[in-house]
């Protein structure tokens, strides 16, 4: 834990001396101008207490109060251009007060208000919650993990630490610029003669930097800029890495020390830990509530899985038929759904899904991932099985493995195991499932400096190497999903495999047009998904088949051509032989 906290704060320094931080340095260099001697200091506090609680709590604020990450930007915005307005015109705060000073008791609070806010510490305060709201930092493996596990409601005082560790390294340069600019301007006997038309000249310049964030022009010359200035990342080397998988792993829940037991024929399971209780249920499908207290006498099989996985997807067959096959014998599967992204926590869509797979089974729903932090569950797929006594006996991660697993179920119901043997998986190489949304967009070819929360003009050049993939046109890059922005929008990846699976979604029905090799996709690799001319009709959120090879293995170049409001959040891969 100490070389997280040790290597956090190194990252917050280094990351002031990115390109990420140009959105907020015009109003931190106007901070130094403003009055107050302890100004400086309020400005970092409240930079530092805002992006710790906003980059720890804002989807659980978003969740509970509905209000939009997009206005509470817009809000930020506002405050920074109010106290650039105030720099400009510091009479205006007395002339607000004396205008409602009519109102007597009401007229004294407002006016000390205004004064207290309008100098000092607790002004700087504010300005620094407005910029830890706008700051979105370059973001290296130790936050990445930390906005991860957020994401999957685990904030533990670990997080928090880290969390505030990183932002607290990052104050200590931007104190010093701000430190720096207003010692400067009030020791510099010429300066000092000139201070008030300074100060207005930085409130011009916090205006215009408001303006500028609020219409995205910031991050075209961030995106200038980040052609000249080096990313610096001191994070990624194995002792972090190996940090990091412990902070995982310590997050709480089920423990586990190896990825799958098997039974021989005859075999006895092992007896691994009691089994976690379905927790934080947030309804049911197919089924009323259930739960394995109530299930005891019963082998039950968990199964974590989310409807937008073809690795799910592909394990769907064996399921359904161990559930027609046992269920009269003893056994009852529960399809556990954790969402991986934000559109498959929509109830209606889940059970779309269920119809669409022909998935009877009980499937519980997990969306704020309280059952899945119980196991202390990373995978989709993944495969519990339980005994009568409400006894972990075995675990499976990923496809495969299906003989074994059908072979535990038939020793847990005391039938003879099953003679065949399991098929061996293919060996071929396949790219890996490939995430566009910037918190695991690490495929992106180096050309594609990637800008997060903001539409950006893209234009790789080069050649991408093995595996890689870059954006041209104009795009919108959010956390876990890219959108297209634009009528001539393009996405290009190096792959190798036959089969292409794209999750995508869209308000309206649009067409998404597939290239293969640079020439329109011939109709022999039409998918089911599609219609003429290598067209993918595109509208409700999950996985659209994008490429069938048809057993023609090999690496080739998919472009796909995307019109304005359709977003895209991960590819996957297939190889049929």
């Amino acid at each position: 834990m100490l070389v997280l906290l040790f290597f956090a704060f190194l990252a917050g320094i280094v990351t002031v001396l990115s390109p990420c931080v140009l959105p907020v340095l015009p109003a931190l260099l106007s901070a130094g101008a403003g009055k107050g001697h302890l100004r400086p200091i309020g400005v970092v506090l409240g930079l530092v207490c805002s992006f710790t609680f906003f980059t720890l709590s804002l989807t659980a604020l978003v969740r509970l109060t509905g209000v939009s990450p997009e206005f509470l930007r817009y809000v930020a915005i506002a405050l920074i251009a109010g106290f650039g307005f105030l720099m400009f015109f510091p009479s205006l705060g007395d002339k607000f007060a004396a205008a409602t000073s009519g109102v007597a008791t009401l007229g004294q609070s407002v006016q000390e208000k205004s004064k207290w806010l309008g100098s000092g510490f607790w002004s700087g305060f504010v300005l620094g919650i407005a910029l830890g709201l706008l700051w979105t930092p370059c973001a290296g493996p130790i936050l990445a993990a930390i906005t991860t596990l957020v994401a999957t409601q685990a904030v533990t005082w670990s997080t928090l630490a880290i969390t505030l560790v990183y932002s607290l390294g990052a104050a200590i340069p931007m104190f010093l610029i701000i430190y720096g600019g207003q010692k400067i301007v009030s020791t510099s006997k010429t300066l000092s003669r000139y201070s008030e038309g300074i100060r207005r000249g930085f409130g011009v310049l916090m205006i215009l930097a408001a303006v500028a964030i609020a219409l995205h022009y910031d991050v075209k010359f961030q995106q200038w800029a980040i052609q000249y200035i080096p990313l610096i990342n001191i994070e990624n080397n194995a002792v972090v890495q190996q940090e990091l998988e412990k902070l995982r792993t310590n997050s709480g829940g089920l423990q586990l020390t190896s990825k799958e037991t098997a039974v021989s024929p005859g075999g006895e399971l092992p007896q691994i830990a009691p089994a976690p209780e379905l927790v934080g249920i947030m309804g049911w499908i197919n089924s009323g509530s259930l739960s394995l207290q109530q299930l005891r006498g019963k082998v039950v099989l968990i199964d974590f899985w989310t409807y937008s996985c073809i690795n799910c997807i592909r394990t769907f067959p064996y399921l359904k038929e161990w559930y027609e096959k046992y269920k009269d014998k003893g056994l009852v599967i529960i399809g556990v759904h954790t969402p991986e992204f934000e559109f498959e926590k929509k109830p209606d869509n889940i059970e779309d899904a269920a119809k669409r797979f022909g998935i009877l089974y009980p499937i519980a729903i997990d969306s704020e991932y309280k059952t899945w932090q119980n196991y202390n569950n990373r995978y989709w797929p993944a495969h519990y099985l339980i005994d009568q006594k409400g006894i972990l006996r075995q675990f499976h991660f990923g496809e495969g493995g299906y003989v074994e697993t059908e072979n535990a179920i038939r020793s847990l119901l005391g039938l003879a195991p099953l003679e065949e043997k399991e098929k061996p998986a293919a060996q071929r190489l396949l790219t890996p499932e490939t995430y566009l949304g910037f918190k695991r967009g690490d495929r992106y070819t180096s050309d594609n400096r990637i800008v997060p929360d903001a539409t950006s003009y893209y234009a790789f050049k080069g050649k991408l190497k093995e595996d890689q993939m870059g954006l041209r046109g104009e795009w919108k890059v959010a956390g876990e999903k890219i959108t297209s922005a634009g009528d001539s929008s393009f996405l290009d990846l190096n792959f190798i495999g036959t089969r292409v699976y794209l999750v995508m979604e869209s308000d309206k029905t649009q067409l998404v047009t597939v290239y293969l090799d640079g020439k329109p996709l011939d109709p022999r690799y039409y998918t089911a998904d599609m219609k003429g001319k290598g067209h993918i009709v595109v509208k409700e959120p999950r996985k659209y088949d994008v490429l069938n090879l048809h057993m023609q293995y090999g690496r080739h170049q998919l472009t796909l051509r995307v019109p304005r409001g359709v977003s895209l959040y991960a590819f996957t891969f297939g190889d049929e032989q």
